[in-house]
């Protein structure tokens, strides 16, 4: 966790890495199936929201602003292709790098949450606690 960020920061943090993989599995969806328009208003919607969190998350600036531009790039290329259900070379490169700018935008989420305490494993004799041969 950063040293300087509040718990809401954790908060916010934890909610925008969640809505990045809902996000991430939708656009995936609808690459991949026919043509939606309701679905890419919804995904437009949702990162609309995901933008005013980052917002919230001052270190998070320069790789939102790089997921910002590789998402334009891919609404361009879709939008410029004669049938959008239809993918190319240039989408799938394109949504390619878009996935890559998401996921380090997930793991600068990780590092506003708290560190996860170690996993407490009980001894595997209760009569020595130490672990240690009699």
């Amino acid at each position: 966790m950063f040293p300087s960020h509040s718990p809401q920061q954790a908060v916010i943090a934890s909610q925008l890495a969640v809505e990045l993989a809902a996000y991430d599995q939708g656009l995936g969806a609808l690459l991949q199936e026919r043509w939606d328009p309701e679905a890419y208003r919804e995904l437009c919607d949702a990162f609309d929201r995901m933008q005013m969190q980052a917002q919230a998350l001052p270190r998070m600036a320069g790789a939102w602003t790089e997921l910002l531009i590789s998402r334009v790039e891919l609404t361009q290329a879709l939008w410029s292709r004669r049938t959008p259900a239809r993918l190319d070379g240039r989408v799938v490169a394109l949504h390619a790098q878009h996935r890559a700018r998401l996921q380090d935008v997930l793991r600068r989420c990780a590092r506003f949450l708290p560190a996860q305490p170690a996993a407490f494993t009980a001894p595997a004799d209760p009569g020595n606690p130490t672990g240690r041969a009699r």
